[in-house]
Formats: structure tokens, sequence, C-alpha cells
């Protein structure tokens, strides 16, 4: 009897842990404390990861490994948005509880930079897929891993002040998408009508007007390839020996690149 009673005590136990254990892996990783192991998957994943894949970018935003790059028009954009996530990131990391109230506006933040980050993933996955024959599309795949990254740190972010009321996690959460994406987008704004202006003047102005264009474009945080395709086309169909000097000596000023090169790129 006792034997049997055992067997049953255990067999109830078993029975009980079950739906526990079903569920232990998804909560653990929304759990309040992050693990060590966890932290350094959030390390590599949400801040080394990304920045690794647009310095290797092949196709996306500045490559040209199978024509040109599928979402160039939206690099400016998505660099503002990562470089402000990958900064939220590390705070929340770094600060955590001691951020107080604005722990939730970094996780609304946070949580806006993951469905962000999706999207880019969603958007390339065919070209992913495809890259896959040649190693390379697993790169394709890692916007999916941060938004994870960005997901979870975000959701602790956004539960971790708990002596504000409940509605100021609305509150949060919109703070934080318009801080993670308004602000990248009047920055990205700015700098793309400025680098137009210069580049207008570096195609239409005399030396001197050309001149100081470069130098306002230098002092820019960055300014998009696409931005300065107009320089490679004038000086293809430009037929003054001493514009297309102009041209070249700007273009190299501020890519470090040779403009011939460029244009053969592009021509192939």
């Amino acid at each position: 009897m006792t034997s049997t009673g055992g067997k049953e005590v255990a067999s109830t136990q078993i029975r009980e842990r079950i739906p526990i254990e079903k569920g232990w892996f998804w909560k653990r990783q929304f759990a309040g404390n992050s693990t060590e192991p966890q932290l350094v998957f959030d390390v590599a994943f949400g801040l080394v990861a990304p920045v690794l894949c647009f310095f290797f970018d092949p196709t996306i935003f500045k490559g040209g490994l199978i024509g040109p790059p599928i979402l160039q028009p939206y690099q400016l954009f998505a660099y503002a948005v990562t470089s402000l996530e990958l900064t939220l990131l590390a705070v929340s990391m770094i600060f955590g509880s001691r951020l107080g109230a604005w722990s939730r506006v970094i996780g609304g933040a946070l949580l806006s930079g993951s469905v962000f980050s999706a999207v880019i993933g969603v958007a390339i996955l065919p070209y992913s897929i495809m890259g896959l024959m040649v190693a390379i599309g697993l790169l394709g795949f890692i916007p999916f891993v941060t938004a994870f990254v960005y997901l979870r740190v975000g959701w602790r972010a956004l539960k971790r002040e708990q002596k504000t009321p409940a509605g100021s996690m609305v509150v949060g959460l919109l703070l934080g998408v318009v801080l993670s994406l308004g602000l990248p987008g009047l920055v990205s704004l700015y700098i793309s009508n400025s680098a137009s202006h210069s580049v207008d003047a570096i195609l239409h102005g005399d030396p001197k007007q050309a001149q100081n264009a470069v130098g306002h474009l230098r002092w820019l945080p960055f300014v998009p390839q696409q931005d300065l395709e107009p320089i490679v086309q004038a000086y293809e169909n430009e037929q003054d020996p001493e514009r297309k000097e102009i041209l070249k000596n700007s273009y190299q000023a501020l890519t470090g690149e040779d403009l011939e090169v460029r244009l053969r790129i592009l021509n192939d």
C-alpha cells in the first residue's frame, strides 16, 4: 500500500508540473529579472548583430550584390531608428530600475523598435530565403532575433515601474512610439533636405559654392548614398572637363571613393 500510494503521489506531482513546464521557457523570457545567458544574448543580438548587419550589408540598404539595394530609400530612417534603439537598449540594460518613470517611456520605445525590426525582417524575407543558398541570407533573419530582444527588454522596462498608475503605461507606450519613430523621422527629414540642397550646390554652383557644400555635407552625421547618386549621373553626362573635375573631387571628398569606379559599378 505504501509503495502504491507513493507512486500515486509521484504521478500527481508529475501531472501538476507538466502545465508549468510547458510555459516555463516563455515565462522565464519575460520574467522580471534577466539571467546572465539572457544578458549575453541581448548584447549579442540587440547591440552587436544589428551594427554588423549594417556594416556588412550586401543587398538591403547600401550593398549592390544583386543589383540596387532593396530598401535604399529608407536607409537614413532605418539607421536613425536603429541608432536610437541601440542607445535606449543599452540605457535600459545598464540603469534598469534607476530610470524610474522614464523606464516606461523607454519600454514603449523598445516595443516600437521591436515592431520596426520585425517589419524590416518581413520586407527582406524573400531575399533572405534565397540568400540561404550562399549562407549570406542568414543575416536577413537577424532582424527577427533583434525584434525579440527589443520585445523582451522593452516589456520588462514597461512593467518595471509599479508605483505609477496603470494608465501611465499607455502614456509611456505612446511617448515611446513618438520617441522611437517620430524623432528619427524628423532627423532623417532634416538631413535629407540639407543634403539635397548641398548636392544641388555641387551640381550647379561655382567651385567656391561646391567647396562650401562639400564642407556642409561632411558635417552631417550621415548622408545616404542615394542622395549622392545625382553627382555620379551628372558626371557621366557632363561635357565640360572643369565641371567634371569639380564633381569628381567633390564625390571623392564625401565618400573616399573614386567616382569613375562607382560609375562603372552602376553601369554594369
